[in-house]
């Protein structure tokens, strides 16, 4: 509760968003902060359905963070959807949390294949939230994908990292989750998905 949007506006955490602002300003080199990530999905303490968060207090506390990066140019702001909004309700739609252009220089989604219930293919996972970020004119990011292991994680990577990938001209970087977590989404889960993420390297 410390930490929650109602904290953060009522400015009981701004010594430690202003360290970390001047931290990132004297570091020099690019930064990519993405507030409140998968906020659409329901297990994080600020997802949009938990508690009493509302978007407006999303998107409230989101600006109010910003503010404190206005003199570090070399701080971008991203804004990271779950490819999968839970609960799939209207309530919870990613668009109603969008902070505004001014706060965002980067959207982007993360998205997993955990094989759980089914399997699914790259384009399964990423065409509608890709989709629908293009309507914000930002660069897109992939800011987190992986695969849990399997006998067909080798083709997926190669097929979603080559094939599929180079159907989106829009998305401008990609980034794995390389953590053996709920499942094992590490790149090396396997000596033969290491070897199909060394094949589809540039």
């Amino acid at each position: 509760p410390e930490y929650s949007f109602d904290s953060v506006l009522a400015g009981k955490q701004d010594a430690y968003i202003t360290k970390f602002a001047a931290d990132a300003k004297a570091y020099g080199g690019e930064v990519i902060i993405i507030p409140y990530s998968e906020f659409n999905g329901d297990w994080f303490p600020w997802g949009g359905t938990m508690g009493n968060n509302t978007p407006a207090k999303y998107k409230a506390a989101y600006q109010y963070l910003h503010k404190f990066f206005v003199t570090a140019p070399n701080v971008k702001f991203g804004w990271a959807v779950n490819a999968d909004s839970v609960p799939d309700t209207a309530a919870n739609q990613p668009e109603l949390f969008y902070p505004g252009d001014a706060y965002v220089d980067i959207v982007g989604v993360d998205g997993f294949n955990s094989g759980k219930p089914t399997w699914m293919t790259f384009d399964q996972v990423f065409n509608d939230p890709i989709t629908r970020l293009k309507v914000y004119n930002k660069p897109i990011y992939i800011f987190s994908i992986g695969s849990q292991e399997d006998t067909r994680k080798p083709a997926w990577i190669t097929d979603g990292l080559s094939t599929q990938l180079a159907k989106y001209p829009e998305v401008k970087a990609v980034l794995w989750f390389n953590q053996n977590k709920e499942y094992n989404w590490l790149v090396n889960s396997s000596a033969a998905s290491l070897a199909a993420f060394k094949s589809v390297l540039p």
